[in-house]
């Protein structure tokens, strides 16, 4: 969804990982008291922000407490810029027609809702700008885990219990978080960089981009608190990946839109990974260096090892272009969705995680447009390249499947090993698998299947 990734203090953060990781020791943040109060406190915290982080401020940083109510409208605000209606309708429609989310569904109307009721701090690369909610984190965390059953509710209860003064752990973890946003964008230009990737249309690039900035920050954030916990490293790595897990398990438990609710929480989670695997090889000169030359796919950044050993730069063909078969539907969306998407999309049609990840691991570039009838039917061809011909062969094989329980009511005119057609109500899906590649049109009236599908056959790739 081409959506400039903000910064917010969203649901993987301030509710999830933030107050997982100070639960064991204790730490919540009482209700913010003053603008004075939490502007002293951001003022001291830069100067650790800058020890932690090996850069210095480059100026000013104006920073503001505001109610749940105002962060509301800066959110609503920041995304009425970013996205139009018409592509929150086109992408959700794709995403709805992947599986990804339920029909009728809005992307942009759930991210907005899990930001407004989760967003504890936010700094804008728009404005330069530092937001402190003022918020009684014990009291959200309480509202946030009552839904979640006999676990919730006990968690909920010793959040609500919870407390501290306004120089808590959690707090001011959270502002270190929100300050190496800030000091980050003032040395390598956050707000361009996201520019040039929303006009990209890629949510692949755009969620690697997300993971280092996000990945650092929390990065950060955790030697922050690993210095005022007194932890030392080994027992930390330990109390992390416990708390990694249990934020999974919350956000799976949650009410919250799912796709989404994951694509929030990876780049918190697999950007720390990531980013440490490159300043554990590298230092933080060579973490300045991947600011300046970043990961080009979730690949990257969910196996560090592509980007920091062997580079695998993604391969790439043009979109296919459905307009001379079907010359009376419209293009509505074009997208790469990477190896991330991809694996949800058969995790969330087969309730299968491993499956998602195995068949997605062979991802080496795709693109995928959708098309809209004069009746309003909605289709897409979508090219994927893969790292060999038996992991074409693999997503080829496993895609047929999903079509059987994406539509029951269909049947199968024809399926081979590297060709199928699937039809159903005077529509069809139809799959060919030549080499490394593999395309799928579907959504596309039965009579022009073929034609459709010969349409979308990239006529070059370049292999990388």
């Amino acid at each position: 969804m081409k959506v400039k990734r903000l910064f917010p203090r969203l649901i993987s953060i301030a509710v999830v990982l933030a107050a997982v990781q100070f639960v064991g020791a204790g730490f919540l943040s009482a209700q913010q008291s003053s603008d004075t109060d939490i502007v002293g406190l951001t003022r001291s915290l830069m100067s650790v922000t800058e020890d932690l982080r090996g850069l210095d401020f480059m100026y000013d940083l104006p920073v503001e407490l505001v109610s749940q109510d105002e962060i509301k409208d800066v959110i609503a605000e920041q995304l009425a810029m970013e996205i139009t209606p018409d592509k929150d309708q086109a992408f959700s429609a794709l995403y709805t027609m992947l599986g990804l989310i339920p029909k009728g569904s809005s992307l942009m109307e759930d991210y907005q809702t899990m930001a407004e009721e989760q967003v504890a701090g936010l700094y804008d690369p728009h404005e330069k700008r530092f937001y402190v909610v003022d918020i009684d984190m014990g009291a959200a965390l309480s509202g946030m885990f009552g839904d979640m059953g006999p676990i919730g509710s006990f968690l909920g209860g010793m959040m609500e219990g919870m407390s501290g003064d306004m120089s808590g752990t959690m707090t001011n973890a959270v502002i270190v978080h929100e300050l190496t946003h800030a000091l980050d964008d003032q040395h390598f230009d956050i707000e361009s960089a996201l520019e040039k990737l929303v006009d990209a249309d890629s949510d692949d690039a755009q969620l690697a981009y997300q993971s280092l900035v996000e990945g650092n920050a929390t990065r950060i954030m955790n030697e922050y608190a690993v210095e005022s916990m007194g932890l030392d490293s080994e027992t930390w790595a330990t109390y992390s990946g416990l708390n990694s897990t249990l934020a999974e398990m919350m956000m799976d438990m949650s009410d919250y839109n799912a796709f989404l609710g994951r694509l929030m929480l990876v780049p918190y989670l697999k950007g720390e990974e990531f980013v440490n695997e490159v300043v554990g090889r590298s230092g933080e000169a060579g973490l300045d260096r991947v600011f300046i030359d970043p990961p080009q796919s979730m690949e990257q950044v969910l196996h560090p090892e592509k980007y920091t050993i062997a580079r695998d730069i993604p391969s790439y063909t043009n979109p296919p272009d459905l307009s001379r078969p079907l010359p009376k539907w419209k293009l509505e969306a074009t997208d790469t969705l990477g190896e991330l998407i991809i694996g949800l999309v058969f995790e969330f049609q087969t309730d299968n995680k491993s499956l998602g990840e195995r068949v997605a691991k062979g991802w080496d570039y795709d693109v995928i447009t959708s098309w809209r009838a004069p009746n309003n039917d909605l289709a897409f061809a979508w090219i994927t390249v893969w790292d060999s011909e038996s992991e074409a062969s693999e997503f080829f094989g496993e895609y047929c499947n999903l079509l059987e329980t994406r539509y029951p009511q269909g049947a199968w005119s024809r399926r081979e090993a590297s060709y199928c057609l699937y039809t159903g109500a005077g529509l069809a899906a139809v799959m060919k698998k030549e080499g490394r590649v593999a395309v799928i049109v579907e959504g596309v009236p039965e009579r022009n299947a073929d034609a459709c599908l010969n349409a979308a056959w990239p006529s070059n790739v370049t292999y990388r």
